[in-house]
C-alpha cells in the first residue's frame, strides 16, 4: 500500500511539473502618460525584452491594445512569459542590476504600469 502511494504521489507530482512547464505569465496594465503612443510603447516593450533575453532567451513579451473604445489613456496590457516557474524564479533572481533592471527604470517616463498579477498558463490543444 505504502508503495501504490508513493507511485501515485510520484504520477501526480510529475503531471503537475509536466503541466508547470505550459508556462508563467506576468501581466502589467498599463496607462500611457500624455503624449505618449502605442509606437512608444512598443518600442519601450522591445527595449525590456531584448534585456530580458539576456538573462534567458526564451522570455517572450506580448502586448494587447485595445482595438475600439477611448484612445486617450489608453489602457494596454503587457504580458512577459517564461517557460515555467523554475525559468520566472531565476529571471526574478538575476533582475536586480541587470540591464532589464536599468530600462524599468525609464519606463514611468512612458506610462503607468500598475496592476500586475502572476498566472500560471496551461495551452491545450
Amino acid at each position: 500500500m505504502k508503495k501504490t502511494i508513493s507511485m501515485i504521489a510520484a504520477c501526480a507530482l510529475l503531471s503537475i511539473s509536466g503541466a508547470a512547464s505550459a508556462g508563467v505569465s506576468q501581466t502589467w496594465s498599463c496607462t500611457l502618460h500624455d503624449g505618449q503612443t502605442g509606437d512608444d510603447f512598443t518600442a519601450l516593450s522591445q527595449r525590456w525584452l531584448d534585456a530580458a533575453k539576456g538573462i534567458n532567451e526564451d522570455a517572450s513579451v506580448q502586448l494587447y491594445f485595445p482595438v475600439a473604445g477611448e484612445r486617450e489613456n489608453m489602457n494596454i496590457i503587457f504580458v512577459f512569459t517564461m517557460p515555467d516557474f523554475e525559468a520566472w524564479g531565476a529571471f526574478e533572481d538575476a533582475y536586480p542590476g541587470s540591464p532589464v533592471a536599468a530600462v524599468d527604470a525609464t519606463w514611468d517616463e512612458n506610462s503607468e504600469c500598475g496592476v500586475s498579477t502572476l498566472w500560471y498558463r496551461e495551452d491545450l490543444e
